[in-house]
């Protein structure tokens, strides 16, 4: 008669502070409607696994990703500015194994907060899109050496979908910004 081994893995979380970890943490349980279980990858419940995070060995099929950041729409005003009108812009972050962490910044909109137009377009390599997250900023130019926070969205990037998207935004606190969006071209393929 066979043994069969489980491994059970245990996380405390402080749900008491907001910020990038509860994002990143918020964004990957996106995936299964927020129910609290993800299987893992494969390669994470194989046994004879030879995955480590630092050095990417292995049959792992990389994406490229290609982000087309089109508009946004009614995003919310800044707290820091003195007109509370925004100069928006966007920063879309890779998280995941070292090699694929990243992230890209658009240029930044004067004054229009209600619907700038970028018309920009991203491309990134991603090594492990399995465990890969996609992380959108959207934050106000203050200054040349200061942002201010006006929303995020974060989602595994193996669930999103291609094509045309709207992208809804939260706040640091991860309420829900109707109706703060934006407007994105995601298309992604196998290397």
């Amino acid at each position: 008669m066979a043994v069969k081994q489980y491994k059970e893995t245990t996380l405390a979380l402080n749900f008491q502070t907001s910020g990038v970890q509860m994002d990143l943490l918020n964004g990957k349980f996106m995936d299964n409607g927020g129910c609290g279980y993800i299987l893992k990858p494969e390669f994470l419940r194989n046994s004879d696994t030879q995955f480590t995070p630092y050095n990417i060995l292995g049959n792992y099929q990389p994406l490229t990703l290609t982000i087309k950041l089109i508009s946004g729409h009614q995003l919310p005003p800044s707290s820091l500015s003195r007109t509370n009108k925004a100069d928006p812009l966007v920063v879309i972050e890779i998280y995941g194994v070292p090699e694929d962490q990243t992230k890209q910044q658009s240029s930044v909109v004067k004054g229009n907060a209600l619907g700038p137009r970028w018309n920009e377009t991203f491309t990134f390599t991603v090594h492990v899109p399995e465990l890969a997250l996609v992380r959108f900023v959207v934050e106000d130019q203050i200054s040349l050496t200061s942002n201010d926070f006006l929303g995020q969205y974060t989602l595994p990037l193996l669930s999103m979908n291609k094509g045309y998207r709207q992208i809804p935004l939260f706040s640091k606190l991860g309420v829900h910004l109707r109706p703060a969006s934006l407007f994105v071209h995601v298309w992604y393929y196998q290397q």
